[in-house]
């Protein structure tokens, strides 16, 4: 009997102790990671569009490296940025949200300047009618100002 109350209690103490490292845990920036592909973002857009199976396999969980002209600049109700990339004719985009950890400046950063940014592929949103589709970069950081 005492046996079980110690194997219960040291149990309990491990479930604990996993679920308070799980909620505390801090996410990796990644300004020093390396990147495991560099690409345009009207490439990008167009690998993903050919092809998104294959596309997933090749760029799901990767650090990508995307370069192109900046569409416009968004800012979520919590002051979450993201620089949304692409052809400024075209409704499909490359959406790469901003690292929380990152300060920006959005001013230096007007609609068509050329950026370099990276972040986690997580994703392509096709628009079954047709109007777009977006592929997410998430916790990017910008590489450089190109212009």
């Amino acid at each position: 009997m005492k046996y079980k109350i110690i194997l219960l209690a040291t149990a309990l103490i491990v479930i604990a102790a996993g679920a308070y490292f799980y909620v505390n845990r801090k996410t990796q920036s990644l300004t020093d990671s390396n990147v495991d592909f560099k690409i345009s973002a009207i490439k990008f857009l167009e690998e993903y569009s050919s092809d998104q199976v294959l596309s997933d396999k090749k760029y799901l969980g990767k650090v990508i490296q995307v370069e192109g002209n900046l569409k416009e600049i968004e800012r979520d109700d919590k002051g979450s940025l993201t620089f949304v990339l692409g052809d400024l004719t075209s409704m499909s985009s490359v959406r790469c949200s901003i690292d929380t950890t990152v300060v920006i400046d959005e001013s230096a950063y007007p609609v068509g300047t050329a950026v370099s940014l990276k972040g986690e592929c997580t994703g392509f949103n096709a628009d079954d009618l047709g109007l777009g589709a977006d592929i997410v970069l998430n916790r990017s950081v910008i590489i450089q100002n190109k212009n």
